[in-house]
């Protein structure tokens, strides 16, 4: 930067001291100069314990509806979530054996049942893995080999692959099953119903586990570059402090619940991602919200609920809301392709679903003029919180994914040299805040690449910060495909492809697709003259990973372009598929 224009880039980051409109950030000065950090007041992390700073309030909503089975239509009440949460956390201690610091896995789809196993897991001092319920043996045997857990919550239907993933991981994990009291179980499976609905609660007990801010609470999954997901490692002071962020006027979106006036939302978006995790459960718990669980998204289903239920809130991603990017015999007909200014889709009778505020995150929907959209960015690593748009704000540019929330700090840097570049230039993200994991569990080169000596997360992410308007992100540097909102590695496809015995050498990518945003495309070397197809290559790698993680496409080469040090070059392969 010259002289002149390094004169003026001063002058004008002092004009722009601080942005009090919609997206209010300022812009520090001296050393921190290309430092973006929120508007609103630091956060004071609390000294309470977890469950109890999340259900502080519960006394205005103990016999309100916490969660509600959109296929079983099993209800608990607030009272008998706190009552089952003690309850399994002493059955942890008393029962299983289990200590402060051993892991439990829950393997779940959305129920009544998931926040039950998460809370009274962190509730007894254990440490919570969450695992998504589609994963397959290869998939499970990677979690349990990496977390080694002592007890494993998940459905009958799961058990089979749940067994073989131990077997592989030479794990005796006890297993807990969400049972029917009136149906058998397998030998040596306990029964969910006996640990966290019927039991004893040790108050005396758990009232003697003590956690450090600094020990882990859980370890959600976040895909990385190479090989398999990575274990985040969220601490107790990352949990409180999301917990605090989100309480803030700007971004709280759900209203305390007193007397009859209850916020309800429905929940698609996983318990188990940490996104669902954090903000659906965490936050809207927290303010005694009604919760309609789905193990699965089902459009009749969802505009069933919209439809009998006076919801309030809906959290989404771009495949259920964006009607522009999607086309209308997609789920996204759901929301905006027939939708009035604040209104969802018209019922049967004509009339429109109100609805108070739709959020959006996982990626940018592009902008509607029917509906008002609040957006916002956030990583497994930061406690699935960063950026969102402040409530209320008005001619929002839907490209932007809001402005930091509370306690926040961004600044961008050249991926190529590592210096910072200015406000509004493109450059890797790097993000600062309470909320930013303790690391990479079991995995020290991972965690001193991706954080800084002074406290930032290098998120791997590509963009820049526009001021008076929010957060722009533009690539994806980790090269990660995102399916549906869900993240998908190349590295961990590649791997079981060159398992394969025809294949020579592979390489994946991540291509636009109609419905999905992405999906992946197999790059493949075949051996010489062995023969195999593309069908035969999609049907390997499906059998052993989750549904939205197959391959898309297959396309057999003569050569994969990669660097002198072997880095498989994806630019020149995404150059090569336009």
């Amino acid at each position: 930067m010259g002289t002149m224009t390094r004169k003026l880039f001063i002058r004008e980051t002092k004009r722009l001291k601080c942005h009090r409109n919609l997206s209010a950030s300022c812009i520090l000065k001296n050393n921190e100069e290309f430092v973006v950090k929120s508007t609103l007041p630091d956060i004071i992390v609390p000294q309470a314990r977890f469950f109890d700073y999340v259900l502080k309030e519960s006394a205005s909503f103990k016999n309100h509806i916490a969660l509600e089975s959109a296929e079983t239509k099993k209800t608990y009440t607030y009272a008998q979530l706190e009552k089952n949460v003690t309850t399994f956390a002493t059955s942890l201690l008393k029962k299983l054996g289990l200590k402060p610091g051993d892991v439990v896995a829950v393997m779940l789809p959305n129920s009544p049942e998931f926040p039950v196993v998460a809370f009274g897991t962190i509730h007894a001092g254990c440490i919570l893995t969450t695992v998504n319920p589609i994963y397959k043996e290869y998939e499970i045997t990677h979690q349990i080999n990496l977390t080694e857990p002592k007890v494993i919550v998940t459905l009958p239907e799961c058990y089979d692959n749940v067994r073989k993933g131990m077997q592989n991981a030479k794990n005796n994990s006890k297993i807990v099953l969400i049972d029917d009291p009136s149906q058998p179980v397998p030998n040596g499976v306990i029964r969910y119903s006996e640990i966290a609905e019927k039991g004893e609660v040790d108050f005396a007990l758990l009232d003697k586990i003590e956690k450090k801010d600094d020990d882990v609470a859980c370890i959600p999954f976040s895909s990385g570059t190479t090989g398999f997901p990575k274990g985040v490692e969220i601490t107790y002071k990352n949990l409180k402090a999301s917990s605090a962020c989100m309480e803030s006027k700007e971004v709280c979106y759900p209203h305390l619940t007193q007397g009859n006036i209850q916020d309800i939302l429905p929940c698609f978006l996983p318990f188990f991602h940490i996104y669902g995790l954090v903000v659906t459960l965490i936050g809207h718990m927290a303010k005694g919200c009604k919760l309609i669980t789905m193990s699965k998204f089902s459009a009749s289903m969802y505009l069933d609920i919209l439809k009998n239920e006076d919801c309030s809130l809906l959290y989404i991603v771009p495949p259920v809301g964006d009607g522009n990017r999607f086309p209308s015999s997609g789920p996204s007909a759901c929301l905006l392709n027939s939708c009035n200014k604040k209104k969802l889709p018209r019922a049967n009778n004509g009339e429109g679903i109100s609805c108070r505020d739709q959020i959006c995150k996982s990626a940018t929907l592009q902008e509607s003029k029917d509906i008002e959209f609040n957006q916002g960015f956030g990583a497994t690593e930061t406690t699935s919180l960063t950026t969102s748009t402040f409530k209320g704000s008005k001619n929002v540019d839907y490209s932007a994914c809001g402005v930091p929330m509370a306690g926040f700090k961004l600044k961008f840097a050249d991926p190529a040299t590592g210096k910072f570049v200015p406000i509004g230039e493109s450059g890797e993200m790097y993000i600062k805040s309470p909320t930013i994991m303790k690391g990479y569990h079991k995995n020290p080169t991972a965690t001193a690449e991706s954080l800084t000596e002074d406290g930032y997360f290098k998120s791997g992410d590509l963009g820049y910060y526009k001021p008076g308007v929010g957060l722009f992100i533009t690539d994806r540097i980790k090269e990660l495909i995102k399916v549906k909102g869900m993240q998908v590695a190349p590295a961990e496809l590649e791997s079981i492809l060159r398992s394969h015995p025809a294949v020579a050498d592979a390489a994946v990518i991540g291509v636009p697709h109609e419905f999905y945003g992405e999906a992946p495309k197999a790059f493949i070397i075949r051996k010489k003259d062995v023969k195999t197809t593309e069908e035969e290559l999609q049907n390997f790698v499906a059998n052993k990973v989750s549904v939205y993680k197959k391959i898309e496409e297959v396309m057999f080469v003569d050569a994969i372009p990669k660097t002198a040090s072997g880095k498989i070059l994806r630019k020149d392969l995404k150059a090569m598929y336009a």
